[in-house]
């Protein structure tokens, strides 16, 4: 069974691993499938079913395709881990606004030409 400390290191590599790769809480949950509540759950330390914990973080770490012990291990290999901003299951909300954002532009340069 996981301490405190334990479950406390994997959720902060948990959180380490959303911020270096892009994810918000939104898209990191639709990506690995869970809900929103569960991931905060999970990061917050408010889950205290240790099946249900160690359950989550597999079905995050397979969705991703990590490796089984990923989250457990040191914040160093944490961040020297390759990073996956390209990854297909992710959403890329932001990419999709800069596109409006350029299509918009472009519409009003064509506008005030004429």
């Amino acid at each position: 069974m996981k301490n405190k400390a334990e479950k406390q290191r994997i959720a902060t590599n948990l959180s380490l691993y959303m911020k270096i790769n892009g994810y918000t809480n939104r898209t990191f949950a639709l990506a690995v499938g869970i809900s929103q509540n569960t991931l905060k759950a999970l990061m917050i330390g408010k889950m205290r079913n240790e099946n249900k914990f160690q359950k989550y973080i597999m079905q995050i770490t397979e969705s991703l395709a990590l490796e089984e012990k990923f989250f457990e291990q040191s914040k160093e290999a944490i961040t020297a881990a390759p990073i996956t901003f390209q990854d297909t299951n992710k959403m890329h909300i932001g990419d999709e606004k800069f596109n409006a954002i350029s299509l918009m532009l472009k519409i009003g340069e064509i506008h005030y030409e004429s």
